[in-house]
């Protein structure tokens, strides 16, 4: 059972409030001290969890209820990824309001009707019952340095064939929604035949490409971190023949691409983006996809992260199964975006970052939230290891190594 804080003063709710109309909401480099990807404000050292007398769902139901502050949450929990537009977020905001909540964030939650653009996604969802198979995805995230941090999410993914040339793309309506060409780095099988020989030099023999991806849930809010594509020599065949994946932002957007060159390749690359605060470009990924027994179907994905080539550094293992499952509950992606940047803020506690105290705020909501297998501390070090604020002999080394 997740534990019920109680962390909000009358007297630091207002200045909450305070903090959420008038200060900025970048992520700016501390000026001095080891930490130099920090957040900018009060230490989370210099706060505790039991100094604070009144209920978080107070500070919940301050917090959603406009979209201005939704997007600094989104701007301080994903600073390296596209910012969706002011008319988007006020609908994600609405969204996220008609959306079922756990109990520390029911009082985010207002009741409402779909408007006329969602009412007609719905239909064309739920037209799309049962013509694509649909998976259950969970994703660990093993955090070992510079502290110990795990937790499982759970999202959903769709499969769908992408078509032979980008010119021929259209959108894919599914029961989890559509799935769109701008949506994704590659969308046709001439992009995923271009790529390969680009990467490997020689043109692989490619006739369908499917796509495992998250769908844009009534074409308005998506979430799919990782996104894989499975490459067939043959129209009918059943056996991919290499892959594979795309990583993404939290916000929906599509970030890098990564290749394996057969099925069993284990993929190498630097990261490529920022995905959090704690994150760097130059991280280098190790990932390796795992098929079931029959070698139809995605079964793992496995992405090790570690700041230097050598894996001295190594500090976050990302584990990903796939299930396929029956049409049923649709998760909103929006509530998992508001989930991923409350883990966020509660992880950025331990790292010792400086925070807002809405920042804060959103730390112990989402320790309360939501499961952890292992929760980061409140108080603690970042080592180097938040962000691109590493110690420079490791960087050195990353960069001479090949």
């Amino acid at each position: 059972m997740p534990r019920h804080y109680h962390v909000f003063s009358t007297q630091t709710q207002g200045r909450a409030r305070e903090t959420l109309h008038t200060r900025s909401a970048r992520f700016a480099p501390v000026s001095a001290g080891p930490e130099r990807g920090s957040f900018r404000g009060v230490a989370s050292e210099d706060r505790g969890s039991g100094e604070f007398g009144e209920d978080l769902g107070d500070f919940v139901e301050d917090l959603f209820d406009d979209a201005e502050k939704v997007q600094r949450i989104f701007r301080r929990a994903f600073p390296g990824t596209d910012q969706p537009d002011e008319e988007e977020l006020r609908a994600r905001t609405r969204k996220f309001r008609r959306a079922e909540h756990d109990k520390v964030l029911e009082r985010a939650h207002r009741d409402g009707e779909l408007d006329e653009r969602e009412t007609a996604a719905a239909a064309r969802q739920e037209a799309a019952k049962g013509k694509h198979t649909l998976y259950l995805v969970t994703a660990r995230h093993n955090r070992i340095k510079p502290f110990a941090s795990d937790f499982s999410g759970m999202t959903q993914a769709v499969r769908v064939t992408i078509p032979k040339t980008r010119a021929e793309a259209e959108p894919i309506w599914t029961y989890l929604g559509v799935v769109k060409a701008e949506d994704h780095l590659m969308f046709s099988v001439e992009e995923v035949i271009a790529g390969y020989k680009a990467k490997f030099g020689r043109t692989p023999k490619v006739s369908r490409v499917d796509l495992l991806t998250g769908a844009r849930h009534y074409d308005l809010d998506r979430f799919s971190p990782l996104s894989v594509y499975l490459a067939f020599a043959e129209q009918d065949d059943v056996h991919p023949i290499f892959y594979a994946y795309e990583s993404g932002s939290a916000q929906g957007s599509p970030a890098v691409l990564y290749w394996a060159e057969r099925m069993d390749a284990l993929i190498r690359a630097p990261g490529g983006f920022r995905f959090t605060p704690f994150s760097c470009p130059e991280d280098m990924y190790t990932g390796k996809l795992v098929m079931n027994r029959a070698n139809t179907e995605p079964k793992i994905l496995s992405v090790s992260i570690s700041q230097t080539k050598d894996d001295r550094r190594h500090y976050i293992t990302l584990t990903t199964s796939y299930r396929i499952v029956e049409p049923g509950k649709v998760v909103w992606p929006v509530a998992l975006q508001i989930q991923a940047a409350m883990r966020v803020f509660a992880i950025a506690q331990g790292m010792g970052c400086k925070l807002e105290v809405w920042e804060w705020g959103l730390g112990q909501v989402g320790r309360n939230a939501y499961d952890w297998i292992t929760e980061p501390p409140q108080r603690g070090r970042g080592e180097g290891y938040s962000g691109c604020s590493q110690p420079s002999a490791p960087r050195a080394l990353d960069r001479g190594s090949s």
